[in-house]
């Protein structure tokens, strides 16, 4: 959290191709911001083809968002910064599989009643030198957003007290919600700590795994509705 001994804070990179010998490779460190709390990192396959194959990371850090490229890790390059309305803690996001959405949840502006309901920051990211923020998205639930992640056409979102809410991005900029799973009943859906911290919807059997803090581990499937 404060930075230790090696790369200030945010990118510590390090090469597993033994995985039982991990070895350093480098660091990612832009000077004018504090730690990474977060970072997804891919190979690179979205609209902006000056960058097709490179290895790009996408990090929350806390009061910006940073676009770096990481390809050479002996030369990481800052690619953009990118702020928005109401920041008060870059939390997290996740790639659309085109790459070239980022959705993004900053954890705290529900918390400091910047924001009267969950969050989620929608950049089009078709130009990796320039994200524009295209829409501020918003539920009908006041709970505070903590993690998300993107499988195929659907955002897994983990909103604390409302729990696991699943959004339909057929429509990039206009997410639907289809799908919700309370993990803390006998809370109410307002901003603050508890309930679904995390998810993880990448099983190949379609099992979700959803955390929640006082209540444990679930288990779901989510059902297909004719309606």
């Amino acid at each position: 959290r404060s930075g230790g001994e090696t790369c200030g804070g945010q990118l510590h990179i390090v090469n597993i191709q033994d995985p039982q010998n991990p070895t350093f490779a480098g660091c990612y460190n832009h000077p004018d911001f504090g730690g990474t709390h977060d970072a997804q990192c891919v190979l690179y396959h979205g609209a902006d083809e000056d960058y097709a194959g490179s290895e790009i990371c996408l990090n929350s850090n806390g009061s910006a968002f940073i676009v770096a490229d990481v390809t050479d890790k002996e030369n990481t390059k800052t690619i953009s910064t990118a702020f928005y309305p109401n920041t008060n803690y870059t939390h997290q996001g996740w790639l659309s599989e085109d790459h070239n959405y980022f959705y993004m949840n900053d954890e705290l502006d529900e918390m400091n009643d910047v924001v009267a309901h969950t969050r989620t920051l929608i950049w089009d990211m078709s130009d990796l030198d320039e994200p524009i923020l295209v829409k501020e998205f918003y539920l009908d639930s006041s709970a505070s957003d903590h993690n998300l992640y993107i499988k195929g056409n659907l955002m897994y979102q983990s909103n604390y007290q409302a729990g696991l809410r699943i959004l339909d991005i057929t429509d990039p900029e206009n997410p639907v919600e289809v799908g919700h799973f309370d993990t803390a009943p006998n809370a109410d859906d307002v901003k603050g700590f508890g309930g679904s911290w995390s998810n993880y919807p990448y099983f190949k059997s379609g099992i979700i795994a959803v955390s929640s803090q006082g209540e444990g581990l679930y288990l779901l499937r989510k059902r297909e509705v004719d309606l």
